[in-house]
């Protein structure tokens, strides 16, 4: 294993420095370019974390942060392992366990368990959760169109997957749906104090990670007892070369869905928000033809926020990276909003364009095996949030947001928005 340094990563580029995710995110769009630029596979010294005591922490990290090298590592999964964690800071094994599921798995466990969720997200299964997702969008819009202003993120970007979720997991009305919820959205907080409190990153996260089992311990069995049209139902009937999932592995999935379907589609609606705020030349040509331009805005929008940051790996043998000579047992991140900037790929990469074409991002991943089941949804929640946005309050505007201080989600935590209101 690679001998740990105190030093940054690069000049005075610090990827584990608490203060290096407090910037802005075009303070580090332009330290990631430096790194493209300058030292494409750098080592970093152990994240500033405290979900391990400082004895245990010792572990630093290799960064890809070119496209190509992203996705040559995604598609060599004998090679970069998912199976000791999947960011750049380590949790405890039982920490893994318990919230990662099989994303922190590799073959042949990983392909089981995505053979069963594949055989749960079935064709006809996507079109009634494309159908809830349609409807949600439209009755949020109404909820606050008339209000002229208010916070984005409160108003619609935290609702929205939260209803979406419970329509998943057919979560009632009440403390079940609301313990849920409210756990899957602080679950990735860990890193932002004004998320965590006066709990510790560990607190915090083992806090809603516990909490999301005991949700999932009381419904596990009453979908086997009482099936229903809902994720969990189809998760507990869906098997693959005969093996269904257990209790734990339903559990950890619950987990994973939870924090997919709202951390990240949240993050992303608010971003999306906010970039057609910030490029008004944009917004001028969504709006001149929303049915005609939706679904290349929608790519833009997933390559320019990146809701998904990073995801990690380590190495399985000795490989070396441009130069870089990485040992068996090094840990490596795939800085995917580097990836999405990378100037090798994309022209004029820090320009939001909405007619890009082609644009070949990594949102949900450099392909392989673990490639973001969730793609499909999310790209059907943002096209029906903001068909409904921009058809109905097309002048919102929200320029100022407040950005949430992590290292594996691109987050907002308030984004203060304005629009005509909406006449009833």
């Amino acid at each position: 294993m690679t001998a740990p340094t105190t030093a940054p990563t690069h000049g005075d580029i610090d990827l584990s420095a608490r203060s290096f995710w407090a910037k802005h995110p075009d303070e580090r769009d332009q330290a990631f370019a430096v790194l493209r630029r300058e030292n494409p596979v750098p080592w970093s010294r152990p994240a500033e974390s405290d979900l391990l005591p400082p004895e245990l922490n010792t572990h630093g990290f290799w960064s890809l942060t070119k496209q190509e090298d992203i996705r040559m590592a995604s598609r060599h999964p004998e090679i970069f392992s998912s199976a000791q964690g999947i960011t750049m800071e380590d949790f405890a094994p039982e920490a893994r366990e318990v919230a990662q599921s099989f994303i922190a798995m590799d073959a042949p466990r990983h392909a089981q368990l995505r053979g069963i969720t594949m055989d749960a997200f079935k064709p006809k299964n996507m079109r009634r959760l494309e159908s809830w997702i349609r409807g949600h969008a439209r009755d949020l819009v109404t909820e606050m169109s008339h209000l002229g202003e208010g916070d984005f993120v409160e108003l619609v970007s935290v609702k929205l997957p939260a209803r979406i979720f419970g329509s998943f997991f057919g979560l009632p009305e009440g403390e079940i749906r609301d313990q849920a919820t409210n756990a899957a959205q602080r679950l990735l907080g860990w890193t932002d104090p004004r998320v965590r409190g006066d709990q510790s990153e560990l607190e915090l996260f083992m806090g809603a990670v516990m909490d999301l089992h005991a949700v999932a311990a009381q419904l596990i069995p009453q979908r086997r007892a009482e099936p229903g049209e809902d994720l969990l139902t189809w998760m507990v009937q869906a098997e693959f070369d005969g093996k269904k999932m257990t209790d734990d592995e339903l559990k950890a999935f619950f987990v994973l869905l939870a924090v997919a379907s709202n951390d990240t589609t949240r993050h992303a609606s608010a971003q999306a928000i906010y970039a057609f705020s910030r490029f008004p030349d944009q917004k001028a040509l969504l709006v001149e033809d929303i049915e005609g331009r939706i679904d290349p805005a929608v790519e833009e929008v997933l390559r320019w926020s990146s809701p998904l940051l990073h995801m990690r790996r380590t190495a399985t043998q000795d490989v070396t990276v441009r130069g870089s000579e990485i040992k068996a047992g090094d840990k490596v991140v795939l800085w995917y909003i580097s990836g999405n900037r990378d100037e090798d790929v994309f022209t004029d990469p820090f320009t939001f364009d909405i007619a890009r074409n082609p644009n070949p991002h990594i949102a949900f991943g450099g392909g392989g095996p673990h490639f973001c089941l969730g793609g499909a949804l999310a790209r059907t929640m943002l096209r029906s949030l903001l068909t409904e946005v921009y058809t109905r309050i097309p002048d919102i505007c929200a320029p100022q947001p407040e950005f949430q201080i992590a290292n594996f989600i691109n987050g907002i935590n308030r984004l203060p928005a304005t629009w005509t209101p909406e006449k009833r």
